[in-house]
């Protein structure tokens, strides 16, 4: 019996281990993301925070700023996994989430970023993230692709 609950104590641990690796892998060392807005402005994203929802395990909570050439903007939201669209690539070294993140204020050049985010493990070391979608404003009248990602960091650090 003493066995049975220390293997479970052992496999809990190294899943709640795990889960904070991914908030860690996330965060991305507080390192920036970056891409562009509308194919053409110059798009970088930093975490400040990433926490696992504690009624949810697949649920990310977020905040964090957004630089588009100078304009900056506090965000927060959340990352969801998608177990559809997850085991649609039928590739376990992928992993697909839903991402919404909401910027504060309210003028023209605020609003959601919303999309997917791609997980792809390369190996035990290299973990490329890569978020894909649409920035809309608040108002309705301005809406652009938006893609960033955490490859600038990768290639730094594997150079």
């Amino acid at each position: 019996m003493k066995n049975i609950l220390l293997l479970l104590f052992f496999i809990g641990f190294s899943f709640v281990k795990s889960q904070n690796t991914y908030e860690e892998i996330i965060q991305n060392d507080h390192k920036e993301y970056i891409g562009d807005i509308n194919k053409k402005a110059k798009i970088k994203v930093v975490f400040d925070s990433v926490s696992l929802e504690k009624k949810d395990l697949e649920i990310y909570k977020v905040s964090g700023n957004s630089d588009v050439e100078g304009s900056k903007a506090k965000f927060s939201g959340t990352i969801n996994f998608n177990d559809k669209k997850t085991k649609e690539l039928n590739n376990s070294s992928f992993r697909v989430y839903d991402f919404r993140f909401f910027e504060d204020g309210t003028g023209k050049h605020n609003g959601v970023f919303s999309g997917n985010m791609i997980f792809k493990i390369l190996s035990e070391k290299i973990i490329i993230i890569g978020f894909e979608g649409f920035w809309e404003n608040y108002e309705k009248s301005l809406k652009f692709p938006v893609y960033f990602d955490n490859t600038n960091v990768i290639l730094k650090n594997n150079s």
